[in-house]
């Protein structure tokens, strides 16, 4: 199968719908989301990125499409392919019309066997993972006063705390070029999803200075998440960063959550560390594949 690929800067209503659309058939097919929160999110204007889209079209609508986001130097791609297209020329038709340079990678989400086929048989390799963790919270309060250090103050977000939590998530994240790359655009589109409450993302301070925060999230009634744990580099070391997990879960806790996930590189062993210390395990991982060199 030869697919036409379009190449977008923009996507208009029914285009939007019929990739959202298709994203939805490929995650009940695999049980695993082919896109992440940051695609999703360019899927609708304005993209806070610069953002190229890739829809390969059926007979009755798209049946693959290419998300390609550059993050200061770095270009990320997010390919997806309908289930009943596969192994047609579809994706080898993406990646094609992608034009990747050297240095760009390409998300698989699950790093499942299919989409490892396809990377090995393109010569792309491995070369970043994240790990999904969860956990399942006990029945008792997961302690409502956490301990904390005697002079750290844990909050809720309020307005005048944005420049510190930008600040804090850039030097904390300066190795994850996704996250490390969120500015004051990204920050305020990500604040105006759905699920986003101020109360959720807890700020903690010394001598009023903003040194980590924790936003949680919840995804439903039983499902929160760990979305975003920072400690800036410079106050590392004195338990902030547990401090604000455990309140972080206290607070999912009380708001009648049970199970808890979070998304973390595997080639930062601190922090896995400190998430496997607190009941986290492994339940899947994505992978970035990169071409070979050599």
């Amino acid at each position: 199968m030869t697919a036409p690929v379009r190449r977008l800067t923009t996507l208009d209503e029914a285009t939007r719908a019929e990739v959202e659309a298709l994203a939805e058939r490929i995650e009940r097919a695999d049980r695993v989301a082919p896109l992440n929160e940051a695609a999703l999110i360019s899927l609708r204007p304005p993209t806070t990125h610069e953002t190229t889209h890739l829809v390969a079209d059926g007979p009755a609508g798209p049946i693959g499409y290419a998300n390609l986001q550059r993050l200061g130097t770095a270009l990320t791609a997010q390919m997806v392919v309908d289930p009943t297209a596969r192994r047609t020329g579809v994706g080898t038709a993406l990646l094609a019309a992608a034009r990747l340079p050297a240095d760009s990678g390409v998300w698989s989400f699950g790093d499942l066997p299919p989409a490892r086929a396809f990377a090995a048989a393109r010569g792309l390799i491995a070369d970043r993972e994240l790990l999904m963790m969860a956990t399942e919270l006990p029945d008792a309060e997961v302690g409502t006063t956490p301990r904390t250090p005697a002079d750290l103050q844990i909050r809720p977000y309020g307005p005048a705390d944005e420049t510190a939590v930008l600040r804090i998530n850039a030097r904390a994240f300066a190795h994850h070029p996704e996250q490390g790359a969120m500015d004051a655009a990204e920050f305020a589109a990500r604040r105006a999803q759905q699920w986003y409450r101020d109360e959720d993302l807890l700020v903690a301070t010394r001598a009023d200075l903003a040194v980590g925060f924790h936003w949680t999230k919840r995804h439903d009634a039983e499902t929160g998440e760990v979305y975003v744990l920072a400690v800036d580099p410079d106050a590392q070391g004195g338990g902030i960063g547990t401090a604000l997990l455990l309140a972080g879960l206290a607070h999912l806790r009380a708001a009648g959550i049970r199970r808890v996930i979070l998304y973390v590189a595997g080639d930062q062993p601190v922090a896995v560390h400190l998430y496997r210390s607190h009941g986290f395990e492994v339940t899947h991982r994505d992978v970035m594949y990169v071409p070979a060199t050599g």
